[in-house]
């Protein structure tokens, strides 16, 4: 080999070794969800009001872990306002209150239950610091079950009656629920290599849900396609706590089968109603004699309106089979949605054979009595 040749050579190994780096660091980049910029974006020095104003509800200092609103202060920054994703130096936050019309991110949006604007407690979980407790029976979260097995621990052994739902801790959904302090739930996780969500902590969890597992859409499903969104877990067995059916389980225990959880068919007595669970964790295959022939077999192209979970969610999927699985997900909204129960959908207003949208709402599962046969 000649000179020249070996030089070509050594050329072609440069220069693809160095598109390579690239690409690793531009794929470590975008998977790795850890807040960048400066650090007086999100904190102070020392306790100050600074960026009070920026909170909801107008709340008073002084914020924990040193930040400069605490939750609210940055993932509620401007209630009113119409960003649903707020950049702040480096960082990206998203933003579960906000008035940005027709863009609520994947968890919905509290502007629903918001006190202040028009709220409509039926339509979400009224969190504190943005809605006032409700009433008995509903300060109870429906369905709850003392001292269920959560991932590190034991849930609470009672909800006390002036004890009002957090974003994180003990009495929150974020954070490790047996740690009962919001702030100390969460405290590091926003700091810590995420790009591998394996459960271990409640950084490397999903959506910060501690010990639950899935694959997170970048832009928390703002402007999400069907082979570009959040991959759910989910499991038939009920051999794991790690599925986001799970964690919604871990305050309404009976709604879910597992049996840490102790879910049954008849939930119990409510407003002098029988409650009867819709099944969570369930595959398409295992309802009603089996997949194919079934009412279900007609939805086979990923929904975002009623998306289902996976065993080994990657967030691309578009193809639903047998193999699909039913989550809590499925149906409603985590934080708050336009419609009571905090559902996906206008529940009032779907029809059966000839009526609305044939692949809307619940007759996206149940696609037989929307029309297609």
């Amino acid at each position: 080999m000649t000179n020249d040749n070996v030089f070509k050579e050594m050329r072609k190994i440069l220069i693809t070794t160095s598109v390579l780096i690239l690409i690793l660091g531009f794929l470590h980049g975008f998977a790795d969800a850890r807040v960048k910029g400066k650090c007086r974006d999100c904190h102070s020095m020392h306790y100050s009001y600074e960026g009070e104003d920026m909170t909801y509800g107008g709340r008073e200092g002084p914020f924990p872990n040193l930040t400069k609103g605490g939750c609210l202060g940055c993932h509620a920054q401007f209630p009113s306002g119409g960003e649903n994703i707020i950049t702040l130096g480096k960082a990206r936050i998203p933003q579960v209150l906000h008035h940005m019309e027709n863009s609520d991110l994947a968890a919905g949006n509290f502007f629903y239950v918001a006190d202040g604007y028009n709220p409509d407690y039926s339509k979400g979980h009224n969190v504190t610091g943005i809605s006032l407790q409700e009433f008995p029976p509903m300060d109870l979260p429906p369905a709850f079950i003392s001292g269920v097995v959560i991932p590190g621990g034991i849930g609470p052994m009672n909800w006390p009656s002036q004890k009002q739902l957090t974003c994180a801790g003990t009495y929150g959904c974020h954070g490790d629920r047996n740690i009962e302090d919001p702030y100390q739930s969460i405290r590091g996780a926003h700091h810590e290599d995420d790009s591998v969500i394996d459960g271990s902590t409640v950084g490397k969890s999903y959506r910060f849900l501690y010990g639950i597992l899935g694959k997170e859409h970048e832009d928390w499903e703002y402007l999400a396609t069907i082979n570009n969104h959040n991959g759910y877990k989910g499991d038939i067995a009920y051999d794991t706590m790690k599925t986001i059916s799970y964690l919604c389980g871990e305050c309404h225990a009976k709604f879910h089968p597992h049996p840490n959880l102790g879910g049954k068919k008849e939930v119990g007595q409510a407003y002098s109603h029988l409650w009867i669970r819709h099944p969570a964790d369930i595959a398409f295959d295992t309802v009603h004699g089996g997949y194919a022939g079934s009412e279900y077999q007609g939805y086979i192209l990923y929904s975002l309106e009623a998306p289902v979970a996976y065993l080994n969610p990657t967030g691309s999927e578009t193809k639903v089979d047998e193999h699909s699985i039913v989550m809590c997900l499925s149906c409603h909204r985590s934080h708050a949605s336009p419609f009571p129960d905090i559902l996906r959908w206008d529940y009032e207003n779907m029809f059966v054979h000839g009526f609305g949208t044939p692949e809307a709402g619940c007759l996206t599962c149940h696609t037989r009595k929307g029309g297609h046969e």
